[in-house]
């Protein structure tokens, strides 16, 4: 028989055996999962990846995993996403190229629009103005013959209406010669004192009107720049600073900054707010005329004075507040006064004669009927021609030399006043 200590020695071996193989079984176990976990976290990392590169707009990323089973059906769909992401993304940029190509288009055909209108009316300024010049010589040789009180005020009211007309037209043509470019810039040394002298005298007696003070303090400076362009910045700027105020009073300044002068008209006027500032520069802005009142012009004065600053390559700058005035200053280089040129002597005009015969040559009719109007008025002879033949035909039957020609610049037949005179 089998002795108990036998029967206990196997089921001690079975034991141990069956413990034995139960922790091989979870070592494998625990090294098989180990193995598998590892694998999915770097697919998981992988994907992670992946979408990390798509969502820094890396539309070329792809996950790179087999296709079975649920991490491969993920990598699947996240491909899926970065491949609609990037079809998407291409038509859109191909939206956006051709809506970019076309308002380059517009921008381009308006831009060429602008500079053949601002061409056109720079080229036409000369034959505009002719009518409108006609005019003036029609109301101003009415005005003369009409002494009716009646007629005087209608009259003075035509008048009136002409000037103001006038000088809006030309608000319009000169910034159309400005954007066309047609201004050239001149400049010289120049004392700025004389400049100064002559906007008083011509700025004074609008001043008084409104009971304002116009103060200009001296200034023994020389600039350099086109001394022409200068004068009608300053011009512009004074005429609003006095348009603007309505009690009160308008100061222009110079002061020396280095190599510069800053010139500075200061008003204490309505003021301008701080988020408009930089609009009063464009054009037809008004801000105090919201009713668009004809006789406090159409808003062209500081755009005109932008574009010269800028033609003149000097900085124009504004300070501002509402209801305490304005100061727009204007910084131009200094100058030296060893290297001003003196101004030709003006030659005396001689004496005309009672008898005087004047000759007027101007290629518009209504240029010569309005002058001719005019000069019967003052009861003196005049002969018209619309070229320099036709004078020199009537000056031949006549037998006589003019004592005085007036000729327009611009003739047919590519002749000009200069040519007249000298023949």
């Amino acid at each position: 028989g089998v002795s108990r200590e036998q029967i206990s020695r196997v089921k001690r071996d079975t034991l141990i055996h069956a413990a034995l193989l139960m922790l091989a079984a979870l070592l494998l176990t625990g090294a098989l999962a180990w193995r598998l976990s590892r694998q999915l976290a770097g697919q998981l990392r992988h994907v992670g990846q992946v979408v990390g590169r798509l969502a820094s707009h890396d539309l070329t990323a792809r996950a790179q995993l087999p296709p079975a089973g649920e991490v491969g059906a993920l990598g699947a769909g996240v491909n899926a996403m970065a491949c609609a992401l990037q079809a998407h993304r291409g038509e859109l940029e191909q939206r956006i190229r051709e809506a970019t190509a076309h308002l380059a288009a517009k921008k381009d055909m308006a831009e060429r629009a602008h500079h053949a209108r601002s061409r056109f009316f720079a080229a036409a300024s000369h034959d505009l103005r002719q009518p409108l010049h006609a005019l003036s010589l029609f109301v101003a040789a009415l005005k003369a013959r009409n002494q009716q009180t009646e007629a005087q005020t209608l009259i003075e009211n035509i008048e009136a209406s002409t000037a103001a007309l006038e000088l809006l037209f030309n608000a319009l043509l000169d910034i159309s010669r400005l954007d066309a470019g047609t201004i050239e810039v001149h400049p010289v040394h120049f004392p700025l004192q004389k400049m100064l002298c002559d906007l008083e005298q011509q700025f004074g007696a609008v001043a008084a009107e409104k009971r304002l003070r116009l103060r200009f303090r001296p200034c023994d400076i020389t600039l350099y720049s086109d001394p022409l362009l200068i004068e009608r910045i300053l011009v512009n700027l004074i005429a609003n600073a006095i348009r603007y105020t309505d009690d009160g009073g308008v100061l222009v300044a110079c002061r020396r900054r280095g190599h510069m002068v800053r010139l500075s008209v200061i008003d204490t006027g309505r003021g301008i707010p701080p988020d408009q500032q930089e609009n009063v520069f464009h054009e037809f802005v008004q801000l105090h005329n919201p009713a668009r009142d004809r006789s406090k012009g159409l808003g062209l004065g500081l755009a005109i004075v932008s574009r010269l600053a800028r033609l003149l390559g000097h900085r124009v700058d504004l300070r501002s507040r509402p209801d305490h005035g304005s100061m727009f200053s204007l910084d131009v280089p200094c100058g030296d006064a060893s290297l001003i040129r003196s101004p030709a002597p003006a030659s005396t005009p001689g004496q005309i004669p009672t008898d005087a015969l004047v000759l007027l040559v101007d290629d518009e009719s209504a240029i010569l009927r309005g002058m001719a109007e005019l000069f019967d008025n003052w009861n003196i002879d005049l002969v018209t021609a619309r070229s320099a033949g036709e004078a020199v035909q009537w000056l031949d039957s006549l037998g006589r030399v003019p004592d005085v020609i007036v000729s327009d610049f611009r003739l047919p037949d590519d002749t000009d006043g200069i040519e007249v005179i000298t023949r």
